[in-house]
């Protein structure tokens, strides 16, 4: 009977930290901010506690509604073994949305944070929905337009969400979550692919659905190509600092992937797999290196200080 409770315990935390992004499980996100804000470990610790919590709700609940798709698709989950699981999971998402709701208002450093807040939940809540508003209108992840609309609404939402948890909101955190919203939203143009056989089936209208691979790709590799233009552009009007010039190291191997990309004609295959995930863990790579170059500015400005 333990180890039952334990492996199902188990399968639903697995769940929450699918799919990963630079959010979550690893709040990448987070470092990112705390980089770029004012540098304070508890505020790290808070908005740690608060990602991890928020995110994995948002992660739980998507699976939650997704078991019609899932089912179709031949993915097996522990949602669609028992569905007494499944209920109680749901109990469990409100929880850790009211739990997550608490932090912020306990550790925000902007007000602003309440309707930020709201906002993200509400967006990301509705793109996943069956159970409660789903019954009576179209969830957003089941039509491309909604789809899309989601994330232009919840990333930079999310970023200054976070931010607020280090500092009131500033220019610099616009232009922060400018970036990362075209980072995210590159992934967003592809992360329906692997999913289109039981979207399909299940009728919806989705990107992967929609649009020819190859389309997905070229919009994919632009959204990278205009996050890199957003740094440059915030490193020339001095909101980045000036050794943010190394987060633009990883660009190389875009153009080297964007070049084999054209070569092919944008045509998916094996082959081209490798330069897919080649552009992928290079902006990875470029988030990183975001982060080492805020913690070098600011421990920079303190010598000098001192």
């Amino acid at each position: 009977m333990r180890a039952c409770i334990s492996k199902t315990i188990l399968e639903i935390i697995k769940l929450t930290t699918k799919p990963p992004n630079i959010i979550h499980p690893v709040p990448l996100l987070v470092f990112l901010i705390y980089s770029q804000s004012e540098q304070e470990i508890n505020s790290l610790i808070s908005a740690t506690l608060f990602s991890l919590l928020f995110y994995s709700a948002v992660n739980l609940w998507n699976h939650i509604n997704d078991i019609e798709e899932d089912r179709l698709a031949g993915k097996n989950n522990i949602f669609i073994i028992n569905s007494g699981v499944r209920k109680s999971a749901v109990v469990l998402v409100i929880t850790m949305f009211i739990l997550s709701f608490v932090s912020m208002l306990t550790n925000t450093k902007d007000r602003t944070g309440i309707m930020l807040f709201l906002a993200v939940f509400i967006v990301t809540w509705i793109y996943s929905d069956k159970m409660f508003f789903g019954r009576f209108i179209r969830r957003w992840k089941e039509h491309y337009i909604t789809e899309v609309l989601t994330f232009i609404i919840a990333v930079p939402t999310y970023t200054l969400l976070i931010w607020t948890f280090f500092d009131e909101l500033s220019f610099k955190a616009i232009a922060l979550a400018t970036s990362m919203t075209f980072l995210i939203l590159s992934g967003t143009f592809l992360k329906d692919l692997r999913d289109i056989t039981g979207d399909e089936l299940a009728g919806l209208k989705t990107l992967g659905v929609v649009f020819k691979p190859k389309t997905l790709l070229k919009f994919s590799t632009l959204m990278v190509w205009i996050y890199y233009i957003t740094i440059l552009l915030f490193i020339y009007i001095n909101v980045y600092n000036q050794l943010t010039i190394f987060v633009l190291a990883p660009w190389v191997c875009l153009i080297y992937s964007t070049a084999k990309f054209i070569k092919s004609q944008w045509r998916i295959s094996p082959d081209l797999v490798e330069h897919i995930r080649l552009m992928v863990y290079s902006s990875i790579l470029s988030v990183i290196l975001f982060v080492i170059s805020g913690l070098l500015s600011q421990s920079l400005q303190t010598f000098q200080f001192h």
